[in-house]
C-alpha cells in the first residue's frame, strides 16, 4: 500500500523540510483527516520526513503509519537531515472521510514528527491521450527551441488544458492529433526544427516573426496535410524549395515568406506582387470603411437619442385593468420565487402566460424594468418570448407566449401527463434545443446573459416537443462584453447550484454549464437532481452517476423507460458530456457551444441508426446486456 523513498527525488524545498510538527508527548499520535468529494474519489498521499534534531546516543525516533484505520507494515527510521518520502502506490478510495496517523514504535523514545504532506485527488480525464508520435515530436520541438510557454502534461488532452498555440483534432475512438501549431512571436532562434516533420497531421504552421535562420527545409513540402505555412519576418536564407512554390501556385498551400531579406526571390509568392494587389484593394476598402463609419455614426446618434428619452420598451404595455381581465377566472399553472403564473387569453384569442410578481419579493421596480428591457430584445426559437408587460398602480407583470405542453419536469416525472414519458430521441432533441437556447444567451446576446436558475421546470415544451428556455428574466446581463463573472446574492435552486458559486458568490457562464449538466443527467437517468430514495443521506444525481460510471454500470444509469431504444455510443457520449458539465472545477467544464455540438452528434447517431433500421429492418439497437468500457 505504501512505498518509501530515501532519496531527494521529490525535490521538496529545503525551507519546507527544515521545519516539522511533533506530537505533544511521545505516546501521542499525529492525526490528519480530510473529507472526500464523494466516495468514488481517489486520493494519493505523500508524507515527507527529515530528522532535523541531532539525536543523542540514547534517543531514537522510529515511526509507523496508520492509513484509514489500517496499520502499514512499514517502520520508518529517520536519518539525520536526510529526506524520506512515504507514499501510497494505490489510491485511497471508497470512503467519505479519509485519514492517516503517525505514531511512534514501542522502542522509540521520541514522539512522531512530520515535515510536510501532500494529498492529490486523481482526475479521470474523459478524453484519450494525444497520439504518441505527436507527443514525441512536439516535445522535441519544445526542447529544440527551449519554449517556456505553458507546455506541461499532455499536449491536447484534456481539451480545456491543451498547450498554448496548439489546436488538435478530437475523435471519440482515436487519440487526438495536432492539426495546427502557432509559434509566431515566440523568440525562436536557430534553424527550423526537423522534428516538425513528425507532426504528420498538421495543417497550419505559423513560425512568423522570430529569429529563424538557415534554409527552408525540404520536408515542409513533403507534409501531406499542410495547407497554411507562414514563415514571414525571419532571417531565412537560400532558395525556396520548388515544390513549395508549386503547391502555392496550385492553391494547395497558402504560403507567406515576406520580410525575409536574405531569402532568394520566390517568384509566385513575391511580397512585391502581394503589395501591388493590396494597393488595388485599398481605395475600395477606404470607400467601404467610410460608408460603414457614416452608418455607425447615424446609428449611434439615434441610439443616444433613445437613451436620453424616457424608457420606452418596444412591445405591448398592458394596463392593470387589462392584466386583471386576462387573469380573472384563469388557471394557475405555476408558482415561482417571484410570483404566480396564470394561463390567460388576450382579446384576439392569443393564449398567454402571465407572471404576476410579488411586491413583497426582493425584486423591486428598477430590477423589474431591467428584466423587461432584457427580455424584449431576446428573440430565439429556443427561448420563451415576451409579449408585453405591466408596471402600473403597484402591479408588475410579464406576459409571455403560452407554451402548450408544460415543462420538462412534468414530462420526466410523468406524474401529470397520460403517457410513459419522453423517448430517448426526444430527450436528446430537448437537450439540443436547450443547449442551443443557452448558447444564444451566452454568445448571441451582447452583453451576454446568464440564466442563473436553469432547471427542468424552466424548460417548456411546445406541441411538437420543441424546448424553450423560460424564466431567464432574473438573469443578470454581464457588465461588459469582456466581463467573465458577475457577483450577486446566492440565487438559484438547490441541486442545480454550482458548488463554486456557492463558495465564492461569483456566478459565471460555467455555473450555467453546471446547471445544464444536472438537467442533462435528469434527461438521461429520469431521476431528480437530488435523489432521496437510495441512501440515508440525499445524493446529487451527478455523484450517483459518477459512482455508476466507476463501476461501469452504464445500463443502470439510463432511464429504464427507454432501455433497448438507444444506441450505446450516443448514451456514452451524452453521459460524458453531462459529467464534463458538472465537473467540480469550473475551468474543466466546456463552453455551452461545445456542449451543443457534442449533443448534436449524439442526436445524429440516433437519427442515422433510425434511418438504417428503416432501410434494413430492426437492427443496430443495443440490448440492455451491453457493457461500457470507458466514459
Amino acid at each position: 500500500m505504501v512505498n518509501k523513498s530515501y532519496h531527494a527525488d521529490f525535490q521538496i524545498p529545503s525551507a519546507v523540510m527544515s521545519t516539522a510538527v511533533a506530537a505533544k508527548n511521545a505516546s501521542a499520535p499525529l492525526n490528519f483527516y480530510w473529507t472526500a468529494a464523494n466516495k468514488s474519489s481517489e486520493y494519493y498521499v505523500y508524507l515527507h520526513f527529515a530528522e532535523i534534531q541531532k539525536l543523542s546516543p540514547n534517543q531514537t525516533r522510529n515511526i509507523y503509519i496508520v492509513l484509514n484505520g489500517y496499520r502499514q507494515e512499514l517502520s520508518i527510521v529517520l536519518p539525520y537531515l536526510s529526506p524520506n518520502t512515504i507514499y501510497t502506490d494505490r489510491p485511497s478510495t471508497g470512503a467519505t472521510i479519509h485519514s492517516f496517523s503517525i505514531l511512534k514504535t514501542e522502542n522509540s523514545t521520541l514522539p512522531p514528527i512530520l515535515n510536510a504532506y501532500e494529498i492529490y485527488e486523481a482526475k479521470k480525464f474523459l478524453q484519450l491521450e494525444t497520439n504518441q508520435g505527436d507527443v514525441d515530436a512536439i516535445a522535441n520541438v519544445k526542447l529544440s527551441y527551449q519554449i517556456s510557454k505553458n507546455w506541461q502534461g499532455d499536449p491536447c488532452s484534456p481539451q480545456v488544458y491543451k498547450w498554448e498555440g496548439l489546436n488538435c483534432n478530437y475523435h471519440e475512438s482515436t487519440p487526438p492529433r495536432i492539426r495546427s501549431l502557432n509559434l509566431s512571436s515566440s523568440r525562436l532562434r536557430g534553424q527550423i526544427s526537423p522534428f516538425i516533420a513528425n507532426l504528420t497531421m498538421i495543417q497550419d504552421l505559423d513560425l512568423s516573426n522570430n529569429d529563424l535562420t538557415g534554409p527552408i527545409p525540404d520536408f515542409l513540402s513533403q507534409m501531406p496535410n499542410l495547407n497554411v505555412l507562414n514563415l514571414g519576418k525571419n532571417k531565412l536564407t537560400g532558395s525556396v524549395p520548388a515544390e513549395l512554390i508549386e503547391r502555392s501556385k496550385n492553391n494547395v498551400l497558402s504560403l507567406s515568406l515576406c520580410e525575409n531579406p536574405n531569402l532568394s526571390e520566390y517568384g509566385h509568392v513575391s511580397c512585391k506582387s502581394r503589395k501591388k494587389k493590396h494597393n488595388v484593394v485599398i481605395p475600395v476598402l477606404v470607400s467601404i470603411l467610410g460608408t460603414v463609419i457614416l452608418l455607425l455614426t447615424v446609428a449611434a446618434i439615434c441610439w443616444r437619442r433613445n437613451e436620453d428619452e424616457p424608457t420606452q420598451t418596444p412591445g405591448r404595455k398592458f394596463t392593470k385593468s387589462e392584466i386583471d381581465k386576462i387573469t380573472s377566472n384563469s388557471t394557475l399553472i405555476g408558482r415561482g420565487g417571484f410570483g404566480e403564473v396564470y394561463h390567460g387569453t388576450l382579446e384576439d384569442g392569443t393564449q398567454v402566460a402571465v407572471k404576476i410578481l410579488n411586491l413583497s419579493s426582493s425584486q423591486g421596480s428598477e430590477e423589474f424594468q431591467n428584466e423587461v428591457q432584457l427580455l424584449m430584445r431576446v428573440h430565439h426559437r429556443n427561448l420563451v418570448s415576451l409579449v408585453g408587460y405591466c408596471d402600473e398602480s403597484g402591479t408588475m407583470a410579464l406576459v409571455y407566449e403560452y407554451v402548450v405542453n408544460g415543462n420538462l419536469q412534468q414530462h420526466l416525472s410523468a406524474a401529470d401527463i397520460p403517457y410513459e414519458g419522453l423517448t430517448w430521441m426526444q430527450r436528446l432533441q430537448v437537450a439540443v434545443d436547450a443547449a442551443r437556447g443557452l448558447e444564444y444567451l451566452h454568445d448571441g446576446c451582447k452583453p451576454p446573459i446568464l440564466h442563473r436558475d436553469l432547471k427542468p421546470s424552466n424548460i417548456l415544451l411546445t406541441e411538437t416537443l420543441q424546448a424553450k428556455i423560460a424564466d431567464f428574466g432574473i438573469s443578470k446581463a454581464l457588465a461588459t462584453e469582456t466581463a467573465t463573472h458577475a457577483s450577486t446574492d446566492i440565487r438559484g435552486t438547490y441541486g442545480y447550484l454550482d458548488p463554486e458559486y456557492c463558495t465564492t458568490g461569483q456566478y459565471t457562464r460555467k455555473s450555467d454549464a453546471y446547471s445544464f449538466g444536472i438537467v442533462l443527467l435528469e434527461l438521461i437517468t429520469g431521476r431528480p437532481a437530488i435523489i432521496t430514495d437510495l441512501e440515508p443521506v440525499h445524493v446529487n444525481v451527478s455523484d450517483w452517476v459518477r459512482a455508476k460510471v466507476e463501476r461501469r454500470e452504464i445500463e443502470s444509469i439510463v432511464d429504464s423507460r427507454v432501455q433497448g431504444t438507444y444506441k450505446y455510443s450516443s448514451a456514452q457520449k451524452s453521459i460524458r458530456v453531462a459529467l464534463a458539465c458538472v465537473s467540480k472545477t469550473p475551468t474543466e467544464r466546456p463552453e455551452i457551444s461545445h456542449v451543443y455540438d457534442r449533443l448534436k452528434e449524439c442526436l445524429e447517431i440516433e437519427k442515422a441508426s433510425e434511418e438504417s433500421e428503416i432501410a434494413s429492418g430492426d437492427e443496430g439497437r443495443l440490448s440492455s446486456s451491453n457493457q461500457m468500457n470507458t466514459v
